[in-house]
């Protein structure tokens, strides 16, 4: 009798000792799950803390900095930043300025770009020479490059008068109006199977309705598409601080340039930049809009 109760105590404190075990080893798990997570958020908080104050660093430089035909001076410079009796600047580069053309930097673990929108083909235009430009440099010949044109302007006048090849009548939503943003391209049929098989135009839009090109501003992969024989060229230009400062500049790269209305080019301007901002668990982009007047006024909005 007194085995069979030795026995069985010892197996209760088994079973106690098995169930206190696993217990433990669940509490463990969670609590380790709960420190991941906790440690995870810390992580992530630093991270948004660092995209915020990289933001507001590239926000203030755009609204009070000189901006060049290479982009947007640091302010660090001085000598880049005189002027003459008459007020004009000494110098054309400042020599201290991050690229406006969507160059990537890494700074303290934060990566980011900032993009001059001037340097993005206008959709909104009603001269689509750069529309067409892209389509057919992307492979669309004479009457599928119109077509698609077409429907942008159908879809973005006022009227109801649907163009040779257009389409009035066959897209959904409000129509008529100027584009608000990039992505109502996806509701015309035939650019929504042109963008599944081209998604970096969305990129490569902007909405402003100047045809002017800003060529210093034209991202290295848009050049690429645009100018594919002098990409390489173009590229390794700017990574030694080459920029277009003389009208004639890029006959160099392009000598087919020569005969292009100059209304469609320009070697700088743009008052609308896109910045991006981000690291391994934050991001930020938003569009900065820099206004003309005594105050350089700006205007940030989220870009979707």
């Amino acid at each position: 009798m007194r085995k069979h109760q030795t026995g069985a105590a010892l197996l209760a404190v088994l079973v106690v000792s098995i169930s206190l075990s696993v217990l433990m080893g669940y509490t463990s798990i969670r609590m380790q799950q709960r420190l991941a997570v906790a440690e995870a958020a810390k992580v992530k908080l630093t991270d948004l803390a660092a995209v915020t104050q990289k933001l507001s660093e590239l926000t203030y430089l755009l609204a009070t900095q000189r901006i060049t035909a290479a982009g947007v001076s640091q302010g660090s410079n001085a000598e880049g930043i005189k002027k003459d009796d008459d007020g004009h600047w000494l110098y054309q580069l400042t020599n201290d300025e991050l690229r406006a053309d969507g160059h990537k930097y890494q700074a303290s673990g934060v990566e980011f770009s900032i993009q001059n929108e001037s340097g993005l083909i206008p959709i909104n235009s009603s001269t689509q020479y750069w529309l067409k430009k892209w389509l057919s440099s992307n492979g669309f010949d004479y009457s599928r490059k119109n077509k698609l044109a077409a429907i942008v302007a159908d879809y973005a006048d006022p009227d109801e008068i649907r163009r040779p090849g257009g389409a009035e009548y066959e897209v959904q939503g409000p129509g008529n109006y100027l584009l608000q943003s990039c992505r109502e391209l996806l509701q015309l049929d035939r650019w929504r199977t042109l963008l599944e098989q081209q998604p970096d135009f969305i990129n490569n839009c902007t909405l402003r309705r100047t045809p002017t090109l800003n060529l210093n501003a034209v991202p290295n992969h848009l050049w690429q598409d645009l100018w594919p024989d002098s990409a390489a060229k173009i590229s390794q230009a700017r990574e030694t601080g080459s920029w277009l400062l003389q009208d004639n500049d890029f006959l160099q790269f392009e000598p087919g340039m020569l005969s292009l209305d100059s209304d469609l080019y320009s070697r700088q301007g743009g008052r609308g930049f896109r910045v991006n901002v981000g690291t391994k668990s934050a991001s930020k982009a938003v569009r900065i809009q820099i206004e003309h007047n005594k105050n350089m006024s700006y205007s940030v909005r989220t870009v979707r």
